[in-house]
């Protein structure tokens, strides 16, 4: 029986040395540093630096500029240049000589250069807007990852609190044990006990180092702000903020995309399907080996007719894609205004929940030191305790998520209202 009893208490040192271990070498794998030298904006800064829409804002750039480029020549499409030659040597054989060569320049319609001018400007102020509207959505990335950070570092440290306590009280039933005044029973229920939060532990270790995987894979950055907390934006109606709605970042996006889609619709209804060209050209031209050379110059127009069948399918197609993004818009405004109110739902539980969870924590506390008397005094056993320890650990827990959920709560609220990390 001694030998036995050796053995159990062999088997758990050794599981908990090895699960110690265990967890040393998951938190030297990867731990993110808070410092209070770093904010919340040098974050979002260094997550811009590595955002792949950077190549999608640099090739809106060069689209600009080359609708620019094309809105300031002097031509609605591409000079050409045409030569030709005709002679009858492998024929008649007559002496027929002819050279003629043709410069074509297309041109303008009206309206048409103003509309794409248009197009180039609108062009500019999607961009402007694209680039706010990306640096907010990075802004909601980083937000979201520091309070999962935070969370993550709560349920570490409240993991390894609650593993103290556990072992603590292990030693007291040992010491106990030794004295004759608790069974040895005792000791393999608070061994257990503490091996369970032993892997509540590594459990709290894994999420810990995923979040802080996915933190420095968007920033770069193995350090986080000390300081994250937001000011809630104060409103008596709601409705004030969703008055305000047509200046968030995503409903002005949406409002210059459908801008220049417009624009585009407008150049479409002032072109045909060709453009008129105007051409001059030379001709060099001899009948014969008798004949003198004949010189000269030629002016034309060119004007496509029955142009109605190919134009209306063109333009009824840019119509049909200012309509698609007249509707885009209309359901990002109606989505903002869901998200808004979600969002101040969410607060709401969050403050109504906060002071039921804090005196939750003070009965269970008040619980423990009671339970933990009583056992003391043999007034009841070790299944008791730890049923009553497991509450406290549990309510202590929910009342500090709920804390950190709450303060989350108003970062998302500023998310949707579009305030950037200070």
């Amino acid at each position: 029986m001694v030998v036995r009893t050796v053995l159990w208490f062999l088997f758990v040192l050794v599981s908990l040395t090895q699960a110690i271990a265990q967890e040393d070498h998951i938190k030297e794998e990867l731990k993110i540093e808070i410092t209070s030298s770093l904010t919340p904006a040098d974050v979002v800064a260094a997550a811009i630096t590595r955002s792949p829409n950077n190549i999608v804002l640099r090739s809106k750039e060069k689209y600009t500029t080359a609708l620019s480029n094309k809105a300031s020549s002097l031509f609605s499409d591409t000079p050409n240049l045409s030569i030709s030659h005709q002679n009858d040597s492998v024929m008649s054989n007559q002496g027929l000589r002819e050279w003629e060569s043709s410069l074509n320049l297309p041109l303008w319609m009206p309206g048409q250069k103003a509309a794409n001018k248009l197009k180039a400007r609108m062009s500019d102020r999607e961009n402007e807007a694209f680039e706010k509207l990306v640096e907010l959505e990075i802004t909601g990335q980083v937000r979201e990852l520091l309070w999962e950070l935070k969370l993550a570092e709560l349920g570490l440290d409240e993991a390894t609190r609650n593993l103290n306590l556990a072992e603590q009280l292990h030693q007291l039933i040992l010491r106990g044990v030794a004295s004759g005044n608790i069974p040895k029973k005792d000791t393999i229920m608070s061994s257990q006990k503490v091996m369970d939060q032993k892997i509540v532990l590594l459990n709290a270790d894994a999420e810990y180092i995923d979040v802080a995987r996915r933190y420095e894979s968007l920033t770069g950055l193995t350090l986080a702000p000390a300081l994250i907390e937001e000011e809630r934006i104060i409103s008596d109606n709601l409705g004030d903020l969703e008055s305000d709605i047509e200046n968030y970042p995503v409903l002005v996006f949406a409002d210059a995309n459908a801008d220049l889609i417009r624009a585009d619709y407008e150049i479409q209804k002032n072109s045909w399907s060709s453009a008129p060209s105007l051409s001059f050209g030379l001709k060099k031209e001899r009948g014969s080996v008798f004949d003198r050379d004949i010189n000269s110059v030629n002016v034309g127009i060119s004007i496509p007719l029955g142009a109605g069948s190919h134009t209306n399918s063109k333009r009824m197609e840019a119509a049909l894609a200012v309509a698609e993004a007249e509707k885009s818009k209309e359901f990002i405004k109606r989505d903002l205004k869901l998200a808004l109110h979600d969002a101040e739902h969410e607060l709401e539980i969050c403050e109504t929940q906060l002071p039921i969870m804090r005196e939750h924590l003070s009965l269970a506390e008040e619980n423990l030191r009671l339970g933990q008397k009583a056992y003391d005094v043999g007034e009841s056993n070790l299944i008791d305790l730890l049923k009553i320890q497991d509450e406290y650990f549990i309510s202590s827990l929910s009342k500090k998520r709920i804390e950190l959920e709450c303060k989350r709560a108003v970062a998302r609220q500023n998310q949707i209202l579009g305030v950037l990390l200070p």
